[in-house]
């Protein structure tokens, strides 16, 4: 377990090309860590993929003025409305007059019900759509498992990111930079954990269509994976094949319904 005082915000750190984290962490009960990043991606046209918890929020805004001007700060993705993801949304949208929320029509009307953003200030996508963003197609990727129906991943073709929004995300020891420094075993129980926690319906999906989803994601082969909830990857098979393995065999030992209790709240 880790002794580093959290809620946390790590430096932020370029990944690929414009693309940076936020990396921040949260506690989770006897348990270890789990990651809540939010992403930049600089240059012409900035875009912020996520807004982080607002128990970090003068942090996440810190660090992004350390990166950026947030008068040009043209967009901010939204995978979803949890609070993890939108914690410091109101906060950016008063900083960055000129950023519309990327969203789809059940987000936006998620986001009228908590009060949360600006109707007038939305981008809403049809599904599959994809969006340039100076010059970048983003193409709109359903997450193979999520804990919100709006959720809304994306593949940059020009980095060959891929951002999975909470899929492959996972309960960790301690935090690290990159899932290379998680032990195989401690990344196969972190990940299962989680998917327990935020998708428990993996355990009653269908192998084969599961199975269809990931490849279909392998075949993308993305360079980074970019999830809300996992340090930064390089290797999606990894992810994918843990995945694929171990879905439908139950929690690991150490999820009880009290767990999945304490970690809704530290996320909410």
């Amino acid at each position: 377990m880790t002794t580093e005082p959290l809620p946390a915000l790590h430096a932020t750190r370029r990944i690929a090309g414009d693309w940076h984290v936020l990396p921040g962490w949260l506690p989770v009960p006897d348990l270890g860590v789990i990651s809540v990043n939010a992403f930049l991606l600089a240059g012409e046209e900035p875009m912020l993929v996520d807004t982080g918890v607002a128990a970090l929020s003068d942090a996440v805004l810190a660090n992004l003025e350390a990166r950026i001007d947030l008068t040009d700060l043209r967009w901010i993705w939204l995978s979803h409305t949890d609070a993890d993801h939108i914690g410091n949304l109101d906060r950016v949208l008063a900083r960055a007059p000129n950023a519309r929320v990327i969203t789809n029509f059940l987000g936006a009307a998620k986001m009228g019900l908590l009060g949360a953003g600006d109707p007038e200030r939305l981008r809403l996508l049809d599904p599959g759509e994809a969006i340039e963003i100076a010059g970048r197609r983003l193409h709109q990727i359903k997450p193979p498992y999520y804990d919100a129906p709006e959720t809304m991943g994306f593949f940059d073709e020009t980095d060959r990111v891929l951002f999975a929004a909470d899929a492959f995300g996972a309960v960790l020891p301690n935090p690290v930079e990159t899932i290379d420094d998680v032990r195989p075993e401690a990344l196969r129980e972190g990940l299962v954990a989680w998917s327990s926690i935020d998708a428990p319906w993996l355990a009653l999906i269908d192998r084969g269509t599961l199975g269809r989803m990931l490849r279909a994601l392998d075949d993308l082969e993305p360079a980074h994976v970019f999830s809300g909830h996992l340090p930064v990857a390089d290797r999606l098979d990894t992810l994918t094949r843990i995945i694929r393995d171990s879905y439908g065999r139950g929690t690991t030992d150490a999820v009880t319904p009290d767990t999945i209790t304490e970690v809704e709240a530290v996320l909410a």
